[in-house]
């Protein structure tokens, strides 16, 4: 069998990082298998393990995407009623949840991938402390506190 050149290989990769931020944002990460990104790729479970041996290897790879989707819901520019009024908008749209039910599942659940939550969150304070400060800050905790009991309702 010939080896495949590296931009086949890329294109691969490409083709499963894509579907898995789709069907993260669709039917959610824990919802997500080998199986079901085969299904919607084409490319074989095993093949697809051969880029992404553990599931967690799949939210590395798309961690940038999530944090520009992420960054996308809130609004920074208008001052802390800016970020309450984007973030209570944010909590209508699936799209929204799903990332925050990925960040909270990797925080508690998923072992050796709290780097990730890590890098979200610290993208999150960070964007919120330049822009908005202290107060900023506080209201980032509580919005992530609401954001909890409405995912439990």
């Amino acid at each position: 069998m010939p080896k495949r050149s590296k931009e086949d290989t890329e294109i691969t990769i490409q083709a499963i990082t894509d579907a898995v931020l789709e069907q993260i944002l669709t039917i959610g990460y824990d919802r997500m298998s080998y199986t079901t990104l085969s299904e919607q790729t084409g490319i074989s479970r095993t093949g697809i393990s051969h880029h992404f041996p553990k599931k967690t290897d799949f939210v590395d790879a798309v961690s940038e995407k999530i944090v520009s989707l992420l960054k996308g819901y809130l609004d920074l520019s208008h001052g802390v009623n800016g970020l309450k009024t984007s973030w209570g908008f944010a909590l209508r749209d699936e799209r929204f949840i799903s990332i925050i039910r990925l960040v909270m599942q990797h925080i508690v659940v998923a072992e050796g991938s709290k780097s990730f939550a890590r890098k979200i969150m610290n993208m999150l304070y960070t964007s919120v402390d330049e822009r908005l400060g202290n107060e900023g800050q506080n209201e980032l905790e509580r919005l992530l506190g609401h954001t909890v009991v409405v995912m439990l309702e």
